[in-house]
C-alpha cells in the first residue's frame, strides 16, 4: 500500500513540474546550440545583444509599457514568440462580460523559429532564451465569461484582439 502511494505521488510531481531542459553543445566547427528536449535546436550566443531599435517596430502600438518591459518584449521577439489573443466564439461573448455561459477560443504562445506552443507566458531560461510549457491550446475554446485580461506582453507580441488597453 505505502508503495503505491508512493509511486502515485513521484508520477504526481513528474507530471506536475513543467519540463524546460535544455543543453548547450559545441558543435565540430565550434558553434554553440542548444538542445531542447523535444528534438529542436537554437543558435546560442552568450552576448545577447540585439537591435532593440528594429524590435521596437514590431511590437503592437499604443501599449502603455516601460522601457523594460519593451526590452522583455524585444527579446521575446527575438527568440521567436508571439501571442495570439483569445477571441469570442459566441455572438454574446465580449470582453469584460461574465456571463458563464460564453464560449472563447483560447489564446496561446507560439515560438515561431522551433515551433513550440506555450499555455503560459515564457519565461528566460539559465541560458538567456525564453521557454515556454509546451502546451498547445491553439484551436481550443473554453466556457466561463471573458478570459483574464492579458498582460503587457501578450499585448505587445499579439497582432490584435484583446480589450482596450
Amino acid at each position: 500500500m505505502k508503495k503505491s502511494i508512493f509511486l502515485f505521488l513521484v508520477l504526481l510531481v513528474c507530471f506536475l513540474i513543467p519540463l524546460h531542459s535544455e543543453e548547450i553543445v559545441t558543435t565540430s566547427d565550434g558553434r554553440k546550440i542548444v538542445l531542447y528536449d523535444d528534438h529542436t535546436w537554437k543558435e546560442y550566443s552568450e552576448s545577447k545583444s540585439i537591435d532593440i531599435k528594429s524590435f521596437k517596430n514590431e511590437l503592437r502600438r499604443n501599449v502603455k509599457a516601460s522601457e523594460g518591459e519593451i526590452n522583455v518584449a524585444c527579446e521575446m521577439l527575438n527568440d521567436g514568440w508571439a501571442y495570439t489573443m483569445p477571441q469570442p466564439k459566441s455572438a454574446k461573448a465580449a470582453w469584460g462580460v461574465s456571463d458563464r455561459r460564453t464560449t472563447w477560443w483560447n489564446g496561446y504562445w507560439y515560438n515561431k523559429s522551433t515551433k513550440q506552443y506555450s499555455d503560459t507566458t515564457p519565461i528566460k531560461s539559465k541560458s538567456g532564451l525564453y521557454l515556454g510549457d509546451n502546451q498547445n491550446s491553439s484551436g481550443t475554446w473554453r466556457n466561463g465569461g471573458s478570459p483574464a485580461k492579458p498582460d503587457v506582453y501578450m499585448y505587445l507580441l499579439s497582432e490584435s484582439g484583446g480589450p482596450n488597453y
